[in-house]
């Protein structure tokens, strides 16, 4: 009996987890008393998790930025940080599992108390998935039994290495115009891209850019942007790697840190901290037996289903989203947060139809209104799809034209048209071979294609040779035979 070994990620718990994080706040007596919020903002992120018997927790922190109107008329900020402890249960986790957490900002407000005490409210969705490591062995050949037919599929199967993280940091001062005094950061986005990796004996170097963009307040009162493409390089201990094999790294933020530098205030001091995960995988050709019969014995088996990763090019889909929206005396965009969510998922036939929603946060310049305006906008689009599961975006294209009161959107959004790289397959794991009750005595039979038949369906039904069918028949393409095609069968 021949076997391969395959090691596997086995997805042993996953959870998804919407909580609520709040808490109030008191103005400085260096700023101005509030009359109304404009806007209130934030990045989510964890920073640490702990993993035990049947649980996992996760802290974590929303840095957040309210936007208000002070009681002078001018556009001020005020900046905060909320914490979230929460905890995940499942009975499939143990001391052996790792995980992967995503955090996401699903909405954030501000509510005025009075003038000086602020109550801010945010839900948090953490999606979570719990794996543990698998080998599973796949048989590929029974050389013990004679005279079997076997009906195999090649694979091409990724299989782990293992995984290691490093945290590393980024550090640089934001410069602007020197027309600008900075006064208060009013909202801050990091998403990161370009993702490099190289691959060397037992390391891997991991390279990305973080693009980083601040609106901010001038002195003067005018509204600023900084921004920033900053490089990310970490180097990431991985044993038994080498150049041969392949790797896939994840960034997730663990800390950000944003102030205005006191003594020029014409930059912005950013320091942002990273975890950088990565797995490593080997590729290995195996071919998996998917049916078997004997020729002279009756042969029975057992299979059962796994999931595989495999080494297949990630397919992307991009849907576009254009959109005019009228926004009552606008001059200028400053900034546009864009945020895709799934409203809705309904199958047809073999396919999936999300129903889903653009979010936007058009931050902007209106014309006999000073300071920060801010209008939201939802604008629905469908996406079909072969997957069930939600469907994560990305946004590779985003313009705005201002046209009189009116702006135009132009976005395009691209995600993973399917699964690809998972791949449930059968593999046997139990096989019995005896000697059959009744001997059939055929030497020729003539048979006529059905509904449903192939040459291996057929040889198995008579228990022959598949290539001898094929053989006898002249068959140029045995993959292509007709519904009332006539065959002869040898035995």
């Amino acid at each position: 009996m021949e076997k391969n070994t395959v090691v596997i990620n086995k997805k042993t718990a996953s959870n998804t987890k919407k909580i609520e994080v709040s808490g109030d706040i008191i103005v400085p007596d260096i700023k101005p008393d509030i009359v109304s919020i404009i806007d209130t903002n934030g990045i989510a992120y964890i920073y640490k998790e702990e993993i035990s018997s049947g649980r996992i927790r996760v802290d974590g922190n929303i840095d957040a930025y309210v936007i208000y109107l002070s009681d002078s008329g001018e556009t001020r900020s005020i900046q905060t940080t909320l914490n979230l402890i929460e905890s995940i249960e499942d009975s499939n986790i143990t001391e052996k599992s790792f995980s992967k957490e995503k955090v996401s900002l699903e909405n954030i407000e501000a509510k005025v108390l009075n003038e000086r005490k602020i109550s801010i409210k945010a839900n948090v969705i953490i999606k979570s998935e719990v794996y543990e490591k698998s080998e599973i062995e796949i048989i590929s050949d029974f050389n013990e039994i004679e005279n079997v037919q076997k009906l195999k599929e090649k694979l091409e199967i990724k299989s782990i290495l293992g995984r290691n993280k490093t945290k590393t940091s980024i550090k640089e001062d934001l410069q602007v115009d020197s027309g600008y005094d900075i006064s208060e950061i009013l909202k801050v986005s990091i998403d990161v891209s370009n993702f490099e990796n190289k691959i060397s004996f037992n390391k891997v170097l991991a390279k990305a850019d973080a693009n980083v963009k601040v609106l901010f307040l001038a002195e003067d009162g005018r509204i600023g942007i900084a921004s920033s493409t900053i490089p990310i390089m970490s180097f990431i201990d991985m044993e038994k790697i080498t150049d041969k094999n392949i790797c896939t790294v994840d960034y997730s933020i663990r800390n950000t840190l944003f102030k205005v530098n006191s003594k020029e205030m014409h930059s912005i001091s950013c320091q942002i901290e990273f975890e950088v995960s990565c797995e490593a995988y080997e590729n290995k050709v195996i071919e998996v037996i998917q049916d078997m019969y004997g020729i002279k014995n009756d042969i029975t088996f057992t299979k059962k289903d796994i999931e595989v990763q495999i080494n297949s090019k990630e397919s992307l889909e991009e849907v576009g989203v254009n959109e005019r929206v009228t926004v009552e005396d606008i001059l200028n965009v400053y900034d546009v947060d864009i945020m895709p969510k799934l409203v809705n998922t309904s199958k047809s036939g073999s396919f999936y139809n999300h129903e889903c929603e653009l979010i936007l946060n058009i931050y902007y310049e209106a014309d006999n209104r000073n300071g920060l305006n801010v209008k939201k906008v939802n604008i629905p689009f469908m996406v079909k799809n072969e997957i069930e599961n939600e469907l994560e975006f990305n946004v590779v294209k985003k313009e705005f034209t201002v046209s009189g009161e009116n702006v135009d959107t132009d976005i395009t959004l691209s995600y993973k048209k399917s699964n690809n790289n998972l791949k449930k397959i059968s593999i046997i794991d139990n096989i019995e071979s005896k000697e059959p009750e009744e001997e059939n005595e055929y030497k020729m039979f003539m048979y006529f294609v059905k509904p449903g038949d192939s040459v291996w369906k057929i040889a198995k039904k008579f228990r022959v040779c598949m290539q001898d069918i094929i053989s006898v028949n002249n068959l140029e393409n045995p993959d292509k035979i007709n519904v009332g095609d006539r065959l002869y069968i040898v035995r």
